[in-house]
């Protein structure tokens, strides 16, 4: 993927370890938006760890994925994306080649294993969050738990609605929350008119 440096500044490294899952597409377009974003330039290097059959993988995989970025309405920031192909430990091969390349930022991705099956294979983007020197981006699907979701804007009390509409604006909280209303002080000649304009009804003018 071609661009025009902008300076002489050195490229904002990215190391995007992938492990050739289906997940890995979206790790490595997750490095190549971060890598973009560095008008200086950036420089993409995929990695991942296993045998010399993974290797044409790896290569389909990086090339596929920056033809899929590299769309013509994207203004073009990233230098060079190049990949390797190491053996041995994931975690400890990883923060190797990070400090190797004196990479800026790692993005990987979890599979978000919970219970034996975490405790027997352990987690690799734990351990290099550990031990990497430099910030780890770790990339997983976005699901939501609905059950930790609350309402944000509870629905107006009637009471309330009534005090106001009999008031017409003029009282805007029942008796039994307007004790509950916190008194804010405001200072300044601009604040205070933004506080009368604030508790004008709603529809009148002032």
């Amino acid at each position: 993927m071609e661009s025009r440096p902008s300076s002489d500044a050195r490229p904002f490294n990215v190391l995007a370890a992938i492990d050739l899952s289906p997940a890995s597409r979206g790790v490595l377009l997750r490095a190549l938006w971060l890598a973009n974003a560095e008008e200086t330039g950036g420089e993409v290097h995929v990695v991942t760890v296993g045998d010399r059959d993974a290797a044409a993988r790896l290569q389909e995989l990086a090339t596929s994925a920056v033809q899929e970025f590299a769309v013509p309405s994207r203004p073009a920031h990233v230098q060079r994306v190049i990949t390797h192909l190491l053996t041995g430990d994931p975690a400890r091969e990883i923060v190797w080649l990070a400090a190797h390349i004196d990479a800026d930022l790692i993005v990987m991705g979890t599979h978000g294993r919970t219970g034996v099956q975490r405790l027997v294979l352990g987690s690799v983007a734990e351990r290099v969050v550990r031990t990497a020197g430099c910030p780890v981006c770790v990339v997983r699907n976005k699901h939501h738990d609905d059950s930790w979701r609350v309402p944000e804007i509870e629905p107006p009390c009637p009471d309330c609605l009534a005090a106001r509409n009999q008031s017409g604006g003029a009282n805007l909280w029942c008796e039994r929350h307007q004790s509950h209303v916190p008194t804010h002080v405001y200072s300044g000649a601009e604040t205070t008119r933004t506080v009368r304009r604030a508790v004008v009804p709603w529809g009148f003018s002032p």
